[in-house]
């Protein structure tokens, strides 16, 4: 006999479970009106809640739907509906493939500094937005944190989040959450400020890096005095984040640092290049190189610049790889291996010619005002980081980025055999596989560097370094799940066709 599936809401059709907790439980299902997954949780209070008590967790779940709606942030998980159907409350989420932090943890072992560093800045940014919209989440832990396949860090469950002005946060709610990840000053007295959350922050990277809370006990009340009256257990393995850990769990708020210091922190921790463990259980996290080459050979620009900078952090999906602040010898063209021989030129499906192809539904004519045009999907999200320009798809994570130089090298395939002898070697790709790096025909010269490696998923990387004169050349990196490579490269053929120079 077939079952058929349960389908609420006359919209939702629920397919296997993803999570589930003493309060409910996190359904996969189908939105049925538009055709797409979604995350959907339904609240169901335990049995022995007295009836007061269920009233009180409806009224959190109604507060987590209306606190995540006020956000519209790569760093947090969105909210498209809330409902009430067979007595519970049910809130329709965006489904986002992924991990927790905690998972990882579990999985894993600790992480390393580097790559937990890269997860503090995203997680650090949807603080950010959180707290401008007025909304404390008061419950930021590993468990509370995705990382996606598409490489995005997200920050979920606003369930126990304080809005200001909203007159439901009452005494009753001050000591929810997870008392190893709770500050001292909410155990005191229930302050939800946005220290308290940076301290919970500081706790779950403390937390990432060493594989254990730094107030891990044998039951809670051992916990909570902990918290109260300890100082965190010392950190074993902590690198470049020591000086974060350190500022943000601080018992005394007054003496806490605050989200610019721990921005720099966090930057200068994701700089430092990683030191090889061997044997070390760690988590392949870390990786790609944000890379687009300023001709084929000038630079690597990593993703995120140094302290200096007055830039803003690069798009979330960019973030979520990891960046290293180039030194003097990374930046200098690194030397081609003598065992490479000449790679033979190949043929894309495109090339550069004055005619561009038909503009398709759905996409749009781009022109830069730093100086190029291409088509982009229309929605992706444009952003930019010194001179990088970033495109982003906000559902699949799937980035595009465009870099340029007036400086050409003459080797395109040269220089990149280079950068990847020396890239690879130094361990920043974890599980690193080559594909190809082959001169294309393209423009004047150019060259392709193709690779997958190991991030929360498989990641793909295409990078291209094209020569379009003798004083003008751009990089096009593209970089999406090794899933999604198939069905995403037809945009990249077309961003490749439709791509031209625009100096004037």
């Amino acid at each position: 006999m077939t079952v058929s599936p349960v389908v609420v809401n006359s919209r939702y059709r629920l397919g296997r479970t993803l999570g589930e907790g003493g309060m409910g439980r996190v359904w996969l299902a189908r939105d049925e009106v538009l055709g797409r997954d979604v995350a959907v949780k339904e609240i169901i209070p335990p049995d022995d809640l007295v009836e007061t008590e269920h009233a009180k967790v409806q009224e959190r779940s109604l507060r987590e739907a209306r606190a995540a709606a006020r956000l519209s942030h790569p760093n947090v998980a969105r909210v498209f509906d809330v409902f009430e159907a067979d007595g519970h409350t049910w809130i329709v989420m965006e489904y986002i493939p992924s991990r927790t932090l905690a998972e990882a943890i579990r999985d894993d072992g600790p992480l390393p500094p580097r790559r937990v560093a890269e997860i503090g800045l995203e997680v650090l940014a949807a603080l950010e937005a959180s707290h401008q919209a007025g909304v404390r989440h008061r419950d930021v832990k590993p468990a509370n944190i995705l990382l996606g396949d598409d490489g995005r860090v997200v920050l979920t469950d606003f369930g126990i989040a304080a809005i200001e002005g909203d007159g439901i946060v009452t005494s009753a709610d001050m000591v929810v959450g997870s008392p190893q990840f709770m500050s001292p000053e909410r155990l005191r007295d229930g302050t939800a400020a946005l220290g308290s959350d940076l301290w919970s922050l500081g706790a779950s990277l403390y937390t990432a890096v060493e594989g254990h809370s730094p107030y891990e006990r044998k039951s809670t009340v051992e916990t909570l005095t902990a918290v109260a009256v300890d100082e965190p257990d010392p950190a074993h393995q902590p690198g470049p984040l020591a000086p974060v850990l350190e500022g943000l769990l601080r018992k005394d708020p007054a003496q806490r640092i605050g989200l610019p210091e721990t921005r720099r922190l966090l930057r200068r921790a994701a700089s430092v290049s990683p030191v090889r463990r061997p044997g070390r259980k760690v988590a392949l996290a870390a990786a790609v190189v944000v890379a687009v080459m300023l001709a084929a050979g000038t630079a690597v620009w990593l993703g995120r610049r140094t302290e200096t900078t007055t830039a803003s952090p690069p798009p979330a999906a960019v973030a979520t790889t990891a960046p290293v602040v180039p030194s003097p010898s990374a930046l200098s063209p690194s030397p081609t291996p003598p065992s490479r021989t000449p790679e033979s030129t190949v043929t894309t499906t495109v090339a550069a010619g004055n005619t561009r192809p038909p503009l398709p539904n759905g996409w749009r004519d781009y022109r830069d005002p730093t100086g190029f045009r291409l088509y982009v999907p229309k929605g992706w999200t444009r952003s930019k980081e010194g001179s990088i320009v970033y495109f982003r798809d906000p559902d699949s994570g799937t980035t595009l980025g465009i870099d340029q130089t007036n400086k050409p090298r003459p080797n395109p395939v040269a220089d990149w055999q280079g950068k990847a002898e020396y890239r690879v070697g130094r361990g920043e790709f974890p599980g690193y596989r080559e594909i190809k790096i082959k001169a294309v025909k393209y423009w004047q010269k150019a060259a392709d560097w193709e690779y997958t490696f190991n991030g929360s998923t498989r990641q793909h990387v295409n990078n291209r370094g094209v020569i379009t004169s003798k004083k003008q050349a751009y990089g096009i990196y593209w970089q999406t799940s090794d899933s999604r490579w198939k069905a995403q490269r037809p945009k990249l053929d077309l961003i490749f066709a439709s791509f031209r120079p625009d100096t004037d």
